[in-house]
């Protein structure tokens, strides 16, 4: 679905958008006046995947308003830096304290630790989303 906002130019006798979103590409395209062209930013997460498919689904106005503002990227930028800073933050946390992790790393078993760092990244995860991604 692509969602234009209604703030509207005219140029080479086109009447394009001054903002759009393809919620399927994750693609915002933002026309500068000033260069008279479109910048294109695609995201790349699950994140922020996750989030449009949820948002879009349930609360199509929100990403309608981001759009009429201009505020697309950002909002979406934001959340994605927040929600990997939150998972980072929070892996480093049960690094420092999961015993099972801390012997792995003590007895050289990389194998092990690299193993358990990945579930606390993939339980981690499912805490970001929860409280983040799916609002």
């Amino acid at each position: 679905m692509i969602i234009k906002s209604k703030e509207r130019v005219s140029t080479l006798g086109k009447n394009i958008s001054v903002c759009k979103f393809d919620t399927d590409s994750l693609t915002v395209t933002i026309f500068n006046a000033d260069t008279q062209t479109e910048e294109r930013y695609t995201f790349h997460s699950d994140y922020i995947r996750y989030h449009v498919h949820y948002v879009s689904a349930k609360y199509k106005e929100r990403l309608q308003r981001y759009v009429d503002n201009g505020t697309i990227y950002k909002y979406l930028s934001d959340l994605e830096a927040r929600a990997i800073e939150t998972e980072n933050r929070q892996v480093e946390r049960w690094k420092k304290s999961d015993k099972e992790y801390l012997a792995a790393v003590e007895r050289g078993d990389e194998r092990k630790a690299n193993g358990l760092l990945n579930c606390l990244h993939y339980m981690a995860r499912e805490i970001v989303l929860e409280c983040m991604i799916y609002v």
